[in-house]
């Protein structure tokens, strides 16, 4: 696996528990806050019944077992059950469960639904009046776990759309790195050359300053290719400067690198970024030189095109083995000048490769300069 992908995976990874420990969090708190809440509503409901016992025994005690088994029915009817004893009688008891815990206020499981139950004790009189009061709070849980199923979805939500942008950047910042790799296999050999041609030592002085001459603008070439790249990638801060160039010139010096090459150009110049637009050129024709075939390169002012007579597939055989970068550097450099790169493959008339310029009048300015960020 690649670096930057196990980079990837443990940095999502770390975001991940981050994310739900954080929601997690929120819904606990949001849950402990909401039960506190009933539980104050759930007291006063319980210490308004309390209170209204009390009346009714002052003032008809006579009655009270009727009125109080009244009062349970209608609360028993809201999802509220009691209990209530008045010394040794019981004057109501709704609630068909022996074993209660002895705490004042708690919550248990009741009818497989969940209750919160609040022990009273209240001084009726010379009699004490004991009251056990037990709500249903089964739809409270109920909403609660809605709270924490919508947030183990948000969770997903949220860590999918950061895993994308996150996986994109951290692709898109390494992807640079294997870009340089790929353009630098070409004057590292030619530097190899030179240098193995110096080491004969039966050359002449001429020679062997040409051979010098070499290494140092392959070294030249190679820094401004890395220092391009990097910037493409944003890993380096700086400025692309598109200025004019001349494209049959450039062709032409790109030629001499490889034999039988038709060169047909009828444009002069074509504003973009001078080291960047040759790595371009030179990565599409390179591509089909090594498909083998006759190779045909045509520019005129709507755009560049390479024509190969052997039908090829640029990414897997055309000189990109083994992981394509050549056609990602191509795609992005064109992408950068706001042009289009196509390739049209056919069995019968061969592969080409065509670059369309964007806005051509607008790029021929000579003073046109556009900075990449």
């Amino acid at each position: 696996m690649q670096i930057w992908k196990k980079n990837f995976l443990v940095t999502f990874t770390l975001f991940v528990i981050v994310v739900y420990t954080c929601l997690f969090a929120v819904v606990s708190i949001s849950f402990k806050n909401d039960l506190g809440y009933l539980t104050e509503r759930a007291i006063d409901s319980e210490q308004g019944i309390a209170y209204a016992m009390q009346s009714i025994q002052e003032l008809d005690g006579g009655h009270m077992g009727t009125d109080v088994g009244y009062i349970a029915e209608r609360y028993e009817k809201t999802g509220i059950l009691l209990k209530v004893h008045l010394g040794d009688i019981v004057l109501a008891d709704k609630i068909a469960l022996e074993d209660i815990p002895e705490g004042r206020i708690g919550i248990l499981t009741y009818g497989g639904t969940k209750h919160l139950y609040i022990h009273d004790e209240v001084l009726s009189g010379s009699q004490l009046l004991k009251i056990t009061y037990l709500e249903n709070i089964q739809s409270f849980y109920e909403l609660q776990n809605r709270k924490l199923y919508g947030a183990a979805a948000a969770g997903v939500l949220i860590s999918s759309v950061i895993g994308i942008m996150l996986y994109a950047t951290m692709k898109r910042i390494f992807r640079p790195v294997n870009q340089i790799a790929h353009e630098l296999r070409t004057p590292l050999t030619g530097i190899q050359g030179y240098a193995q041609y110096m080491m004969m030592g039966n050359i002449t002085e001429e020679d062997r300053f040409f051979a010098a001459q070499q290494i140092v603008s392959s070294a030249h070439s190679m820094k401004d290719v890395v220092d391009k790249l990097l910037i493409m990638g944003n890993v380096k801060e700086g400025e692309l400067s598109f200025v004019p160039i001349d494209i049959p010139d450039m062709l032409e010096n790109i030629r001499q690198a490889y034999s039988g090459i038709e060169l047909d150009v009828s444009i002069r110049k074509i504003n973009g970024e001078p080291t960047l637009v040759r790595c371009l050129l030179e990565n599409m024709i390179s591509n089909a030189v090594n498909a083998g075939g006759h190779v045909k390169i045509t520019a005129d002012e709507e755009g560049l095109c390479v024509f190969n007579g052997a039908s090829f597939r640029p990414r897997e055989e055309a000189g990109l083995k083994p992981h394509g970068y050549g056609l990602a550097i191509c795609q992005d450099i064109a992408g950068i000048h706001r042009w289009k790169l196509k390739y049209d493959t056919s069995e019968m008339t061969g592969t080409t490769a065509k670059l369309i310029w964007r806005s051509t009048k607008r790029r021929l300015a000579p003073s046109a300069e556009m900075p990449y960020t």
